[in-house]
């Protein structure tokens, strides 16, 4: 009776019954299993994609008759009238849902020559935000009565720029 022999191979060193096509063999092996390995650690991230998003600019005008003339320099709502509305005061965006998307701060407050012919100016705030995409958006400034309403195609079209407006002239339009 004859026992069966059992060979070895060993595909990395390359020796073994076939030592010229042992190494060849034993890379191209490597190189299946490598790249195996990245396509299934590229395809191990559960997490899904994020939903699109877009940085929302915007400003804030307190209109109204301010003590000092000097524009471009510094000034508050509170010397026209709007003591709750400064640098720091929180805007926040919620969707149709009124869930909120994200908050921001007033900054800025600088007092510009107004449109209209008179005594009456502006004191200029801006904000920024990144905010997910919906199909309309809510925008609050502070805890002011009221939310200004915008819809991603109004946004789409002032290339996602809001522009709010408090004081005497809001009736006729704002800037």
């Amino acid at each position: 009776m004859t026992t069966p022999r059992r060979i070895a191979v060993s595909w990395l060193t390359g020796r073994g019954p076939s030592a010229t096509t042992g190494p060849m063999a034993a890379r191209l092996a490597a190189a299946v299993v490598l790249v195996t390995l990245a396509l299934l650690a590229a395809g191990c991230d559960r997490r899904p994609a994020p939903p699109p998003s877009h940085r929302l600019e915007g400003t804030y005008i307190v209109h109204g008759v301010f003590p000092h003339p000097r524009f471009g320099s510094p000034c508050r709502g509170a010397e026209a009238g709007y003591p709750d509305i400064r640098a720091g005061t929180t805007v926040t965006v919620r969707d149709e849902t009124k869930a909120p998307l994200g908050t921001a701060a007033l900054r800025g407050g600088t007092l510009r020559d107004g449109p209209l012919r008179g005594n009456d100016d502006d004191c200029v705030f801006t904000f920024s935000l990144t905010v997910p995409e919906r199909d309309a958006y809510r925008i609050e400034v502070g805890r002011r009565p009221g939310q200004v309403k915008f819809t991603r195609s109004d946004l789409e079209k002032t290339g996602w720029k809001a522009d709010l407006t408090v004081g005497a002239y809001t009736m006729f339009g704002g800037i």
